[in-house]
């Protein structure tokens, strides 16, 4: 990085929380694959604070907030075939299986279409050391 140069890391976890559409289909996820070992996560990462410091990054600041972020349930059931804990890990029949399941919870449990699925923006900014340029 130049001199005073910023580095700025932006995640966007989804987030598991009690009774939402996240923690049924993690649920499922282990359920059909125990050693995905993936879910549960709060979507902030500290020891990313240790990496830039250890790399010689000053002014480390962080911040956070939730969005919804709309899926339609066809959009949730590809997004989560998607994963590594599914069709990166699972056979097809076993990825059928299991979208079929997940299908099936979200016309039972979640009809809300478009669903509203809660996830965290974390954010580390930080600087270079010198002066910009």
């Amino acid at each position: 990085m130049k001199p005073g140069g910023r580095l700025v890391v932006a995640h966007v976890d989804w987030l598991p929380l009690p009774g939402n559409v996240v923690e049924a289909t993690e649920k499922l996820v282990e359920d059909h694959n125990p050693e995905w070992g993936m879910g549960g996560g709060a979507g902030i990462y500290p020891a990313w604070l240790s990496d830039v410091a250890v790399a010689g990054l000053e002014e480390i600041e962080i911040f956070s907030f939730d969005v919804d972020v709309p899926y339609s349930h066809e959009g949730w059931r590809g997004r989560i075939r998607a994963s590594a804990g599914v069709a990166a890990s699972l056979s097809e029949e076993e990825v059928r299986s299991f979208d079929e399941k997940l299908r099936n919870i979200l016309a039972s449990r979640f009809p809300e279409d478009p669903l509203s699925v809660s996830h965290r923006v974390w954010v580390v900014v930080c600087y270079a050391p010198g002066e910009a340029a």
